[in-house]
C-alpha cells in the first residue's frame, strides 16, 4: 500500500519537473501531468504485482521503461497543446526508472514483493 502512495506522489512530481526543466517534454497544464503521473503509477504498480521477483528484477525494470515511454508519448499526444519529443521521453522515462530501481530494491529486500498473503 505504501508503494503506491509514494507512486502516486512522486510520479506526477518528476512530470511536473520534466515539464519545467527538459526543453523537450511540455505539459501547459497543471492536471496533464497529474493524470498522466497518476495512470502512470497504476499501471507501475500492476506490472509490480505482476512481474516483480529477484528473478525478473531487470525485465520489469525494462518492461518499466518501455511502459513510461509508451504512455508518456500516446498521452501528450491527446492534451491539448502538449508536446514531448523522442529525447524528452527518453530522458523522462530514464529519470522514471531510476527511481523505479530503487524502490524494486526497496520492495524486494523488504520482503513487501510477494505474492502470497502475509499473516
Amino acid at each position: 500500500m505504501l508503494n503506491i502512495l509514494l507512486k502516486i506522489i512522486v510520479v506526477p512530481i518528476v512530470l511536473i519537473l520534466a515539464s519545467k526543466i527538459l526543453p523537450g517534454v511540455h505539459f501547459p497544464y497543471l492536471y496533464q501531468p497529474i493524470v498522466t503521473g497518476v495512470v502512470l503509477a497504476l499501471v507501475g504498480h500492476l506490472l509490480e504485482w505482476a512481474l516483480l521477483k529477484k528473478e525478473t528484477f531487470w525485465v520489469s525494470l525494462v518492461i518499466d521503461f518501455v511502459i513510461s515511454a509508451i504512455f508518456l508519448y500516446t498521452f501528450a499526444y491527446y492534451y491539448q497543446d502538449a508536446y514531448v519529443t523522442i529525447f524528452g521521453v527518453v530522458l523522462t522515462s530514464v529519470v522514471l526508472t531510476a527511481i523505479e530501481f530503487f524502490v524494486h530494491l526497496w520492495l524486494l529486500g523488504s520482503g513487501r514483493a510477494r505474492k502470497e498473503p502475509s499473516y
